[in-house]
C-alpha cells in the first residue's frame, strides 16, 4: 500500500511539473512567412570536424564566405530559421540536425525574430536553448553570436533598441556557462556602408567582414 501511495505521489508531482512547464511555454506567435533552411556540406564525409552555424538570414548571408575561409579545417553546416527561441517548433527543427551529426563547434545566434514575445520570454527560451545544446552535445564547443543591429530607417526600426537589450540578456546568460561571445553587433554597428537598403541585411562587403570575424573565432575555439 505504501509503495502505491509513493508511486501515486510521484505521478502527481510529474503531472504537476508538466502542467507548470506547459503553462510557462508561450503560445506560438507566427510571422507572416515562416521558413527553415538546412545545408550540410560533405554530409557523406568524416575527414574533418564539423561546425554548425545556427541562426537566421544574417547567418545564412555570411555562411558561404565563412565556409570558404575554413574549408580546409572543417566541414560546415547550417540551420537558419525565422523562428524565435520562444517557439517550441524551433527546438524540433534544431533537434533534427543535432541527432544526425556530431559537431566540434556550434556557432549559434537567435534574436532578430519573435518580436511579439517579451524579453523575459526571450530569456526563458534562450536558457532552454543553452540547456538543450549543452545536454544533447556535451562535447561540443559553443559560441554565441551577438545579433546585428537594425538601422533607424528599416522596417524593424521600432525594435532597434530591443536588439541591444536581447544581446545583453544573451551575454549575461552565456557568461554563466562559460560560452564565448562573437560580437558581430559591434563589428558592423558603425559601418552603414555594410548594410543593404533595407537596413537589416548586408551587402557583400558586410557579409565578408562578418565571415572574417566568424572564421577567426571558430578557428580559435577549435585550437587552430
Amino acid at each position: 500500500m505504501k509503495r502505491i501511495i509513493i508511486i501515486s505521489l510521484l505521478l502527481m508531482s510529474s503531472l504537476l511539473s508538466l502542467d507548470i512547464a506547459i503553462a510557462e511555454t508561450p503560445a506560438p506567435i507566427r510571422e507572416r512567412i515562416e521558413w527553415c533552411n538546412v545545408w550540410i556540406t560533405n554530409a557523406d564525409q568524416d575527414d574533418l570536424p564539423r561546425v554548425l552555424f545556427v541562426g537566421d538570414s544574417i547567418t545564412q548571408g555570411y555562411f558561404g564566405p565563412t565556409e570558404k575561409l575554413i574549408a580546409d579545417k572543417a566541414n560546415c553546416a547550417r540551420i537558419t530559421s525565422s523562428r524565435s527561441v520562444c517557439d517550441p517548433i524551433y527546438f524540433d527543427e534544431l533537434s533534427l540536425i543535432l541527432k544526425q551529426y556530431d559537431f566540434e563547434v556550434i556557432h549559434v545566434n537567435n534574436g532578430l525574430h519573435g518580436w511579439g514575445y517579451t524579453e523575459e520570454q526571450y530569456r526563458a527560451g534562450l536558457e532552454k536553448l543553452l540547456i538543450m545544446l549543452i545536454t544533447s552535445a556535451p562535447d561540443t564547443k559553443l559560441i554565441w553570436a551577438a545579433s546585428t543591429p537594425v538601422k533607424a530607417h528599416s522596417g524593424m526600426s521600432a525594435n532597434a533598441h530591443r536588439v541591444a537589450l536581447r544581446n545583453r540578456i544573451a551575454t549575461e546568460l552565456v557568461a554563466t556557462k562559460g560560452i564565448p561571445v562573437n560580437d558581430l553587433y559591434s563589428l558592423v554597428e558603425d559601418h552603414d556602408e555594410y548594410f543593404r537598403d533595407d537596413g537589416v541585411h548586408f551587402n557583400e562587403d558586410g557579409r565578408n567582414a562578418q565571415a572574417e570575424q566568424v572564421a577567426g573565432v571558430v578557428l580559435k575555439v577549435m585550437g587552430e
